[in-house]
Parts: C-alpha cells; structure tokens; sequence
C-alpha cells in the first residue's frame, strides 16, 4: 500500500499550473462553508505546532489536528480516536506580486502558532487537504490510482466517500502527513469522519472536494 496526495492542483486547464514554476512547492487551501465554531469559540490558539511539523512537511490548512490545548502543542492524530479534532484555518496571505495564490500557505513548522477550529457535526468546509491509497484505488484497466479515485468521485451519487483520521501505523512516527484526512470507501467503525458531498473547486480553481462532519 502507497499513500498518496490528493491533486493539489488541476494539471489540466488550470491558469495556475500553466504559468507557475514547476519547482514550486505548492500546498493545500481551505474554504470553511458553513462551520460553528467561529461563532461558538470553539477556536485553539495561542498554542505551538509540535515536532512533527518541519520546514519539508508543514502545517497546511486543512489538516486534522488534535486541538489539546492541555498538551501543550498542537500535533497530529495518532488514531481514530484521538481528540478534540480540530482544522487548522490560519488566514492566508500573498507573499509578494510573483507569488499569488492561496496553494501557497504552508509555512507553519514546530513552534508556529495555528489557528484551529474544533470540528463539530454538520460542519462543511471545502479543501485539498486530503490523500488517499492505492489499495482502495489500485491502478486499473490502464488508469492511474489517481484516475481511478477522481473516477469514484465523480460517482459519490451512487457510491458515497468519506474521510477519515488516517492513523499511525506501526512501526511509523507521527509526522504531518498523519494531519491529512483520508479519503476511504467505507464509514470507519469509531472516531471522527465526514462524508464527502461534492467534487468541487477550491477557491483558487484547482480540484478540491466538499465534505461534511458526520461523527466526532
């Protein structure tokens, strides 16, 4: 089994890729659709990313978190039922006139200080904060695992996705990736999940989804 990330932008069509330097790192964006907490408080704050967070594997908006304030960091989930669950939405911002673009946040690393909303139920929010495996998307009839789940979700009519923690295996140590929600086919037997309501755009029209919490 390989994990993989979600597109972070549409290769084909998109203004963004065509005129970006293929170099360039480019990260995950957020839309938050309808949530409760910035009404309800529900927000941690004044709390540092933890080590898992590094200048090669950063913080990105969208990533799940556990939102301790207790613990003294914010860190990845380590399984289905680490909580509180939180998404990190720190405000996005243009770095400078050659570099536009919300794909382009992501320089949060241990010691930085996130914004993050404890998830609650029926909160929706649109991202491409997410990956997926090979395993529930093996390669098939000449596509690419990464065909075959655009494939599934353009089908999520008749066959539902969802997202979930993805947990830490054994013999792994937690590292940002542990932070990226994973789409899966089937509703995970405990913990925090969302079901998936739209293939959608985010803001900056690259391919993203719009998924809703279904079960803290």
């Amino acid at each position: 089994m390989a994990m993989y990330r979600f597109p972070i932008t549409n290769v084909e069509g998109d203004l963004v890729a065509q005129y970006r330097d293929p170099d360039e790192k480019l990260y995950a964006s957020l839309e938050l659709n309808q949530v409760a907490f910035p009404k309800t408080g529900m927000v941690v704050s004044q709390t540092p990313l933890g080590e898992a967070f590094t200048k090669a594997a950063p913080c990105e908006n969208g990533m799940w978190v556990v939102g301790d304030k207790a613990a003294g960091a914010i860190n990845p989930p380590t399984a289905a039922t680490s909580a509180p669950i939180g998404i990190v939405y720190t405000t996005e911002k243009e770095y400078d006139m050659m570099h536009y673009g919300l794909q382009r946040f992501g320089r949060k690393v241990k010691g930085d200080y996130p914004r993050v909303g404890l998830l609650g139920v029926g909160d929706t929010v649109t991202t491409n904060c997410l990956q997926y495996n090979d395993t529930a998307f093996p390669a098939a009839n000449g596509k690419t695992a990464e065909q075959v789940l655009l494939d599934a979700l353009k089908a999520i009519d008749t066959t539902p996705l969802y997202v979930a923690i993805h947990p830490v295996g054994q013999n792994e140590t937690v590292s940002a990736a542990n932070a990226v929600p994973e789409i899966v086919k089937n509703i995970p037997q405990s913990g925090i999940y969302g079901k998936i309501v739209k293939f959608y755009t985010i803001p900056n029209g690259g391919l993203g989804v719009k998924y809703q919490i279904i079960r803290i």
